[in-house]
């Protein structure tokens, strides 16, 4: 039986997210143009490709959109947040339904976005400032109040976040974030970063469908693990919430208005929030579905998947609901020490513990280790499913327990 429907898709080859959507339409009899960087052979041969340079893609969204238009593809889809304003702009040129441009931009952007969620009026917010690099900064940091938190405008992961309780704290951390840009980007590239005041209380992360301005929940994790710094690597995400349904539909309502303010209109949202005095305050809007594997937790306790949703809806289908019948939770492994692996002891004991469906390790003896703030990657994932949510923490725990990290120093390269 032939496709009836037919997606773009955008990511780089090696993407485990892009794997997973292409797999997902492959069983949905929906069509796949595979935008990638990397020649079409490396996906099955029934999918098309576009082999792209990614590090041109904006100068040549015109190309991209005429060849695009011979599939007559209904929608552009973009799983990693770097490509989501890009599919944005194919969609736009390409006559396809699509979140407007500046409100992509705007969500891509922390100061943007704070800037823009303030002027709405939005209560959630901390106050902020943004900080150039390049320029002086005891001028610019002089009516920064303490505890704050700096964050690079653009990162995903909670790479280069950091907390700072005094003024000489601000500075070292505003050092390590120049370094971590300079890294990761061209030099000069991106020279800004945000400084808001630090907000305490919980945080939560809420997975949801945007369209005709409702917000139709997929679920709310809890993030039992205290995020007080100096560092904000996330570590356990658990579901159903332990909130009071009414505290959920005030995240839930304030969720919505952060969309509505930054512009959004439709398609997955992924927003993180902290509960604080009483109010909801809002981190973070993003205009895409959880991100790593983490979503992976859909597919291992139900017999749908966040692609799966997401693709149907975005070519029209009618689909229920995206539900966990059961509390689920996932444990992205943290990285205590830096260094080079040599092993990972512990993985049979911990797979044994009671409700845990999966330890995966996905590092390899050799493979760097790097902790946060400069690191990004996570060493591996493991998923529970019980009856309860606090069943579902206490197997992770125990689970995380038996697993053991050996690593050797990394030493420095000497050029003589």
């Amino acid at each position: 039986m032939s496709a009836t429907h037919c997606v773009a898709l955008i990511a780089p080859a090696h993407s485990y997210r892009a794997s997973v959507f292409l797999r997902v339409a492959a069983d949905h009899n929906i069509s796949v143009v595979f935008v990638s960087d990397r020649s079409a052979n490396i996906v099955p041969a029934h999918i098309s490709g576009l082999e792209v340079n990614f590090g041109e893609l904006t100068d040549h969204v015109q190309s991209i959109c005429r060849q695009l238009e011979e599939f007559g593809v209904q929608a552009v889809i973009a799983p990693d947040e770097k490509y989501v304003t890009l599919a944005g702009k194919i969609s736009q040129k390409l006559g396809l339904p699509h979140n407007s441009i500046e409100s992509l931009r705007t969500a891509s952007d922390k100061y943007l976005s704070r800037k823009q969620l303030k002027s709405a009026g939005i209560e959630g917010v901390p106050d902020f400032t943004l900080i150039d690099l390049r320029q002086d900064l005891d001028k610019q940091l002089s009516q920064v109040r303490f505890p704050c938190v700096a964050k690079p405008l653009n990162m995903s992961a909670s790479r280069g976040v950091i907390r700072a309780d005094h003024h000489v704290e601000l500075k070292n951390a505003l050092e390590v974030i120049e370094k971590i840009l300079q890294f990761e980007f061209e030099r000069g590239q991106y020279h800004e970063v945000i400084v808001e005041d630090y907000i305490g209380g919980t945080e939560h992360a809420l997975e949801a469908y945007l369209s005709d301005a409702q917000l139709e929940v997929i679920c709310l994790f809890d993030k039992p693990d205290p995020l007080h710094g100096p560092y904000f690597e996330e570590t356990y995400y658990i579901t159903p919430s332990r909130l009071d349904e009414s505290i959920q539909e005030q995240i839930r309502a304030t969720v919505l208005s952060g969309c509505l303010a930054i512009g959004l209109s439709s398609g997955p949202v992924h927003a993180e929030v902290r509960l604080f005095e009483g109010k909801v305050w809002i981190l973070e809007i993003a205009p895409r579905s959880i991100g790593g594997d983490c979503g992976r937790l859909f597919e291992l306790t139900t017999n749908s998947s966040i692609e799966e949703f997401v693709l149907n809806r975005a070519v029209g289908r009618e689909v229920g609901t995206l539900s966990l019948e059961r509390a689920a939770g996932v444990l992205m492994i943290p990285i205590t020490e830096s260094g080079i692996l040599r092993r990972v002891e512990g993985v049979t004991d911990a797979q044994s513990i009671d409700n845990i469906l999966e330890v995966r390790i996905d590092v390899r003896e050799g493979e760097r280790l790097v902790r946060w703030p400069q690191g990004g990657k996570y060493p591996g994932y493991i998923y529970a499913l019980a009856d309860r949510p606090w069943q579902v923490e206490s197997a992770l725990r125990q689970s995380y327990e038996m697993l053991k990290f050996v690593t050797k120093p990394e030493l420095p390269v000497v050029v003589h």
